[in-house]
């Protein structure tokens, strides 16, 4: 049963029947839990541009895309907040450089 929940919470492949809230992550919470962005190529702090860690697209470019979904969860207010600030040209940038690492992951 364990492995179900795990690979449920994870993946949010259930469609939120374990868990209400996706386990999800900017470079900013990943770097906050262990030493993962030390010596990365990639800079944790920025968003767009060429050396943006990857994380940080596919972390708003998912919210983007379930926004409507998640919108009476409560433990996703805050982070939708956050999203409907974004400024629609970054959100924008944010979004199509996520669908680049989706489309070539080993680019990444």
């Amino acid at each position: 049963m364990e492995i179900t929940n795990t690979r449920g919470m994870s993946q949010f492949a259930d469609g939120g029947i374990v868990a209400t809230k996706p386990y999800i992550s900017s470079a900013n919470y990943i770097n906050k839990m262990g030493d993962y962005c030390s010596g990365c190529h990639y800079d944790k702090a920025r968003k767009t541009g060429e050396r943006a860690c990857p994380f940080n697209a596919l972390y708003w470019n998912f919210l983007a895309e379930k926004k409507e979904f998640f919108k009476d969860n409560p433990r996703m207010a805050m982070m939708l907040n956050l999203l409907k600030k974004k400024d629609p040209k970054e959100l924008g940038e944010l979004r199509e450089r996520a669908r680049e690492i989706i489309a070539t992951p080993d680019n990444f």
